[in-house]
Order: structure tokens, then sequence, then C-alpha cells
């Protein structure tokens, strides 16, 4: 038995948990449920146990999917779950300890969050939901609360997963807060869209706390109209924080450029996009694993590169050598890295935006990966042709557009600005703001 050092009481749980854990107190109980502080003997560290009866509502169903979602997650944002034990008549979950205040403690007690410190906390929360909804077994967690959102020592995390579904399942009983819910969700379907919106609720809750004038960039984003996914809800608040920094903007964000066949333009166009990203003051790095050599030879070929901690700089180019080394500990703790993944199509699919290259030869215009059809991905056809461009727009349903190729990769030209504008503010709204 675990004995409360604050009461003395006896508190039922399996012997096996007994003998790994000591009892510090009781954090929470209920009818149904039991959270108690304890703390582990080997190694001294604190842990929460949840004990669950198996006849609650709460039950055996419940209990035992939540456990099964979070022995899977392994995320900074997201409790761990070290263990499940159970007995006759009860469930026990060992949880990480989170220590800390809820959103809504933090808002009742302080009253206001800046807007800098809301956009901070969005891109956590689309974080989390990218990593729930790209999962491999993608999860909707359906439960989008102020009272869910943990301030722990400058960490977001995101708590209680007892209603957290799998999207295989395409229904679920469990619908949430009824003032954060969507009307699908009312209706019991599950759809990576309820986080979505949930999240908004939340986050306009929070918004609306602040004391500092409105900003109309953030009402933008809280608006409802959800279309995207969470991968692009992030990099829309990235966006806006680089904005918040007006010196130099880092955003923590993958771009990946490939290309269906070689010789098509596809080191070119990362290049001049690490050039256009960096002359916008977003700062950017590009990174060469075409196995292509790309960096090599442009120095060989143009002396006027500067190496500097391994990287290469440009006029606005910032270049990072492909070589283990230079990856290791040399790259910035932050910065927008382009990737230039050449023909490889696997290694852009980890990116959070994909440029996906097209050729026009007849030959290869027809073979497009399934990345093409996300929408992540912009297409564009090079070298250029109308005709193709306009039956591979039909076929995903989407605008294709076309680069201008020139001598000089570097050059920030009128024509690529342009181009560049379009296709940057078509997959992230609000960068050129």
């Amino acid at each position: 038995m675990l004995l409360s050092k604050e009461g003395g009481d006896r508190i039922n749980i399996s012997q096996k948990l007994s003998d790994k854990y000591d009892e510090i107190k009781v954090i929470y109980e209920s009818a149904a449920s039991l959270v108690i502080l304890v703390r582990l003997k080997s190694l001294r560290h604190e842990r929460i146990i949840k004990r669950i009866a198996k006849s609650s509502d709460k039950g055996r169903d419940n209990s035992l999917k939540e456990a099964d979602i979070l022995l899977n997650l392994r995320h900074p944002n997201i409790p761990i779950l070290y263990d499940l034990e159970e007995d006759e008549d009860y469930f026990y979950l060992v949880e990480e300890y989170i220590v800390g205040e809820s959103m809504a403690d933090y808002l009742y007690l302080h009253q206001s969050i800046s807007h800098r410190e809301l956009i901070r906390i969005a891109t956590e929360l689309y974080n989390v939901l990218e990593y729930l909804h790209n999962f491999e077994t993608p999860i909707c967690y359906q439960d989008m609360k102020l009272e869910h959102i943990y301030l722990s020592k400058g960490r977001i995390v995101l708590i209680d997963y007892g209603i957290a579904t799998y999207l295989r399942d395409k229904e679920s009983p469990m619908y949430g807060t009824l003032s954060y819910v969507s009307e699908a969700q009312l209706q019991g379907k599950c759809d990576v869209s309820n986080d979505i919106i949930s999240t908004k609720v939340a986050l306009k809750k929070i918004y609306e706390s602040s004391k500092e004038k409105r900003s109309l960039p953030i009402e933008r984003l809280l608006k409802c109209d959800v279309n995207g996914t969470a991968t692009e809800e992030k990099l829309r608040w990235l966006f806006l924080l680089a904005d918040e920094n007006k010196e130099k903007k880092h955003l923590d964000v993958n771009i990946a450029v490939v290309g269906n066949d070689k010789g098509i333009g596809v080191s070119h166009i990362a290049i001049a996009i690490n050039c256009y990203l960096n002359n916008k003051g977003i700062e950017s790095f590009y990174i060469d694993e075409s196995a292509g050599d790309v960096i090599e030879k442009l120095s060989a070929r143009d002396r006027s590169l500067n190496e500097k901690d391994n990287i290469i700089y440009h006029d606005c180019f910032k270049g990072l050598r492909r070589s283990g080394e230079a990856l290791e500990e040399k790259i910035p703790p932050t910065g927008l890295m382009v990737i230039d993944c050449g023909t490889c199509i696997d290694k852009a699919k980890r990116s959070d935006i994909i440029i996906y290259v097209v050729s026009s030869r007849l030959y290869k215009s027809n073979e497009i990966d399934d990345v093409a059809f996300e929408k992540r991905t912009c297409v564009i056809v090079n070298p250029r042709s109308v005709w193709t461009g306009v039956e591979i727009a039909k076929m995903l349903s989407k605008k294709v557009y076309s680069f201008p190729i020139d001598e000089d990769p570097f050059a920030i030209t009128q024509v690529k600005n342009q181009v560049l504008d379009r296709i940057i503010s078509k997959i992230i709204p609000n960068s050129s703001d």
C-alpha cells in the first residue's frame, strides 16, 4: 500500500506500484478517479499515478485507449506515460509530473498574456497537433481548452488524452467541452479540423485577455474558417512571430525543393528561395542534400563566395556544407532551412513545406509523386511550358507556377521576386505582409 503522508489514509493501489513508488500527496480526487503525486524510489523522480475505476464512465475502453495512445507518443509538449497497471477494480496510469499551472489558472491569477507570448503558445500547440495528426496512426486530440494547456517552466504542455481518438475510427462518442467544440465534433465526427477549431477558440480566449492594442494579423489567424492543416497553421503563426522581431527573423521551418527529373533547375530554385528569404529579412540557410556537391561546385566557380564557421556567404545567400561535421555543431540554433533534395522525394517528405519541380519533358511530366497533391506542396513546371502547366494544374486541382531560370542563381531579379512572392504567400499566408 501507499500511505498518505498528509492524512495517513490507505490508498488501494496495485502491490507492484507500491513496491516502486513512495506517495507524496493526493492531488485530485473524484468519485471515479484519484490522482496521486508519487516519487520513484530508485531515482527519486516525481511522477503522478492516475487511478481510474473500471466501473466509471471513463472505464475500461477509454482508459485503455488513452494508455495505448500515450505509451507510443514522445514529444516535448506531451506528458510521458511511463506505465499502465491494473487490478480487479482499477487502472493505474503512471505519468510524467508536470510542474506548473494551467492556462485557465494563469489567466485567472495574472489576467493577461502578451501578443508575443500568445504567438509562441500558438506555435507550440500547433506543433503538438502536427505531430499527432501526422503520427504513424494519426490521432485527433479532441479536447483542447485552457484547462489542458499547461505552463511548466517555460514549456507548453498539452495534457489529458482521455478522449483522444485514432482518425481511422472516424467517429467518437466523446466531444469535449461544449464551448470549444465544432459542430462536426458535436455530431460525433472525428476529423483534424475539429482540433484546429478548438485550438483557435482557446487562442482567442488568451488573445482577449491581452491588454495590448488590437492586432489585426492575429485576429485574421483566429478566424475559424478552417480549410488547412496543423502544419499550415503553425507556419502562419511562425511568420507572424518573425514579424514581431524586426531586427532578425528566425523560423524553425524546413522548405524542401525536389524535382521529378534531373537538370530542371532544382538547385537553382532552392538557392533563389534562400536568397529571397534572406533579402526579406527572414534568416534562412541552404542545405545541399542532393548529393550533387552544389556548394563545392559554386565555390570553385565563383571566388566571391566567403566561408566562416562552415557557412558559405554570397550577398543574401547563406549555405551550409552537406558534410557531416558541418552540420553537427555549426548549424545556428534557429533559422529556416531550404533543403535542396535533388530528385530524392523521401528526404523532401520529412519537411514542413515542399516545392515540387515537375519536368515539362513529355516522358517525365506524367510521373508525379503523390506528395504533389498535398496542401503543403507548391508545384513548379520547369522548363516553362504553358501546355504542361495547364494539364498538371487540372490534374492536381491547384495552381502551378513556372520559374524564371537564368545564369545567376544568386541574382534576385524583379521577375524572380514577383514569382517567389506569389509562391511563398500561397503556401504561407501573411508572409509578405
